[in-house]
């Protein structure tokens, strides 16, 4: 299952932010990949991919104290026409 993760983090937080994303610390857990990310200055995209829900939760765990993340599971256009059918 794809999952969309938006995020955002308050302005007082942008340096701790940057510097454990730059200590590259992060651990992706098992059953999650990472397609994808990108950023903007004060919010981001990631797009996932996970069997289990759980997996998503464990990776977003590891910034709430800072991040505030939305969950989205997402279909691309071949899944969505698919399941309309």
């Amino acid at each position: 299952m794809k999952m969309m993760l938006t995020w955002s983090f308050e302005p007082a937080c942008y340096g701790a932010v940057v510097k454990r994303f730059l200590e590259g610390k992060e651990k992706i857990p098992k059953g999650m990949k990472l397609v994808g990310r990108w950023h903007s200055a004060s919010h981001g995209w990631v797009l996932a991919e996970a069997d289990d829900p759980a997996a998503v939760y464990k990776f977003t765990q590891q910034w709430q104290d800072m991040i505030r993340f939305s969950v989205t599971p997402v279909m691309d256009d071949a899944e969505t026409a698919s399941n309309l059918k």
